[in-house]
């Protein structure tokens, strides 16, 4: 009831227009759930934090960088799917309740005995594949809360942990700390930075029109950020982590508001969320920091094309257009728990006049030929800014003079409204820039027709312009730029190139993505038809075709023993290009063919079988390919 009463008052006081979330069907406490693990009852992650592609589902368990705790049922139940892999969550275990909801227990190093023979049982059967992902329920394998059901481990992504996750009856992960779960937490919420984003094409921050981040003083127990110079639309985004008490990890912050001049203009916070709509952590974030710095930003606005429900703002959705002036800003920080931080800063507005280009067609020629790299300019869904050393090597055509505006050594193209345009940049062959909007398909095409992109309906979260291009080197090399690399995407769309004529040998042929920040290649499935090389992918950037021919590398076979007494035996794996293909791995030791159980974080091969037993002389015999189908065979000795 008091939670009812203070949603009224905010309501009441402040005229939000407010999103609710959607009903579970379903009230956690009502049901009383069991702390999963011996290992702790320390977090290392909370519910909703930034992960590489979408919110994290769950709490995360502190095991101390060790193997082998146990895990225990949280509620009485019946085993509704269990799964093994290299990836993601690894060995997992989900369980559904009585109540039709579900726990879910990840990156474990194996189940109890009763689940890890039915595990062993499926993989020795299906030709001894060592992944599988099954619906089990009609087994009807029923535990009791604070039944053993496996033991902890670092299997999938990330280092030994526990990753717990709690569903409602419709598989919406909700937060687990909303159950009667707890952990000790006074310690408040620590704010390490603000971003201040222009959001229009006349919008400056500091005087330019990129995003600007600063780091806050600390005084008399807040943080404090000065004084910030703006013009036009702009919004805020808050960098910040919480704690709890008696480790060092740094958390997601449970609750952030914002007030301008006392009047409160936005609130967000997360209790739960669909897997429908998980990606939008991009947008949720100030993606542009994201993807160049790692470090997730919090929006305090609500971005175009955000529809989730997490958020509690005023009509212009936390996006500030403020009279000339002078406005106090406060921002506060709030934990699960209820221990707050506060910030302050003023925003000094300006009414600033943008010069423009006026008169007759704009157009930029170029002083000298050069490689240009359109993901050093800074885009944004309706403007693009292009610096000097750039724009005054580029032919720019537009249908309208007065889309281009000059700031300082800069140049503006404004994007809104504009369905294309042309751009004949150095590096690249000429380039059109297509608008496109989020509600339609999109079908671009190079300007050489060698290759086209085919985006289905909401790719994009809101309007953007995005250009294709194709450079072919040889009859089964060629480039291909899809960008700019600045937009997130909502989903996977389709790659054509067309094929060479001459192009008849398709094998160990592939689509090969650029990964900028680590400057490495990564494999997309590809496949052929008659007329083109096809690959699916949710990225924008730069793409090859190469060859794959150089076979897997092994080495340096050893033995290891689990807490669990179970012995192993490791052999480091490696391929430079397409990968481990870990369904073909075929690996034996005197003999007794085992599982070859891949484990990428560590780039090694794992021989299991669940009744080996070292002895004083061990012949193993190993088989393993990559993606492209380059296979390595080969022996190893080991001895005690």
């Amino acid at each position: 009831m008091k939670k009812i009463i203070l949603l009224s008052l905010i309501v009441i006081l402040f005229p939000l227009s407010i999103t609710a979330q959607p009903n579970q069907r379903f009230d956690p406490s009502e049901a009383t759930y069991l702390w999963p693990t011996n290992a702790s009852h320390h977090l290392t992650s909370t519910f909703a934090e930034t992960r590489t592609g979408h919110f994290h589902a769950a709490l995360d368990i502190k095991t101390w960088g060790r193997k082998g705790y146990e895990i225990y049922a949280t509620r009485d139940g019946v085993v509704h799917r269990l799964a093994v892999g290299p990836r993601g969550y690894g060995k997992v275990i989900y369980l559904k309740h009585d109540d039709g909801s579900f726990s879910v227990y990840a990156h474990l190093m194996s189940f109890n005995d009763r689940l890890q023979q039915f595990s062993d049982s499926l993989r020795f059967a299906e030709n001894y594949v060592p992944s599988f992902d099954r619906v089990v329920e009609a087994e009807n394998i029923r535990v009791k809360q604070g039944d053993l059901i496996a033991y902890s481990g670092a299997s999938g992504i990330g280092p030994p942990h526990l990753h717990f996750e709690l569903r409602t009856p419709d598989q919406r992960p909700f937060n687990p700390l909303k159950t009667n779960l707890t952990v000790r937490d006074n310690i408040a919420p620590k704010i390490t930075g603000l971003s201040v984003e222009p959001l229009a094409p006349g919008s400056f921050v500091e005087g330019r029109k990129q995003i600007h981040t600063r780091r806050p003083r600390r005084q008399n127990g807040s943080y404090h950020f000065g004084t910030f110079d703006v013009s036009g639309r702009v919004g805020l985004g808050l960098n910040a982590y919480d704690q709890s008490n008696g480790v060092s990890n740094a958390y997601a912050v449970y609750e952030l508001s914002m007030s301008v001049d006392g009047r409160e203009l936005f609130r967000s916070k997360v209790d739960s969320f669909s897997y429908a709509e998980t990606n939008q952590m991009f947008i949720d974030r100030v993606y542009p920091l994201l993807r160049s710095s790692g470090q997730a930003y919090q929006r305090l606005f609500v971005a175009d094309g955000n529809t989730l429900s997490f958020y509690q703002t005023d009509g212009r959705k936390g996006q500030l257009a403020l009279s000339a002036g002078e406005h106090a800003v406060e921002i506060t920080a709030t934990d699960y728990f209820g221990n707050k931080s506060r910030a302050f800063l003023t925003l000094r507005v300006h009414e600033r006049s943008t010069p423009r280009f006026t008169g007759g067609q704009p157009r930029f020629f170029p002083k000298k030929i050069r490689e240009i790299d359109i993901n050093n300019w800074r885009w944004f869904d309706n403007w693009v800014l292009i610096p000097e050393e750039d724009y005054s090597e580029l032919t720019v055509a537009t249908p309208d003079p007065w889309r281009l505006t000059s700031h300082g050594e800069n140049i503006i193209v404004d994007l809104d409204l504009l369905d294309n345009f042309f751009m004949n940049i150095p590096g690249m062959s000429p380039t059109i820039f297509h608008r496109m909007q989020p509600e339609h398909r999109g079908l671009i095409t190079s300007v050489n027709r060698q290759a086209m992109a085919l985006f289905p309906k909401h790719s994009f979260y809101d309007t953007v312009s995005v250009t294709l291009s194709a450079e072919r080197f040889s009859t089964d090399s060629i480039r291909v730029i899809v960008g700019p690399e600045a937009y997130p995407l909502n989903k996977e769309y389709t790659l054509m190139v067309e094929r060479d004529s001459m192009l008849t040998d398709t094998s160990k042929l592939a689509f090969y993505k650029h990964n900028k920040r680590y400057n490495r290649w990564y494999w997309i499935p590809t496949r052929f038809t008659d007329s083109h090389m096809i690959a699916e992918t949710n990225t924008l950037g730069t793409f090859i075709s190469r060859r794959d021919r150089e076979p897997p590398r092994l080495s340096r076979p050893r033995l290891h023993q689990r807490p669990d007494g179970q012995w192993l035996i490791y052999i480091n794996a490696s391929d430079q290009l397409s990968g481990i293909d870990e369904k073909r791995t075929r690996i034996s030791v005197n003999g007794q063919r085992g599982l070859g159980e891949y484990e990428p974080e560590d780039g090694r091969i794992v021989y299991y079988h669940p009744r080996f037993q070292p002895s004083s002389s061990m012949d193993i015999q190993v088989e393993i390919y990559d993606r492209m189908g380059n296979k390595t065979e080969q022996m190893f000795h080991l001895g005690q």
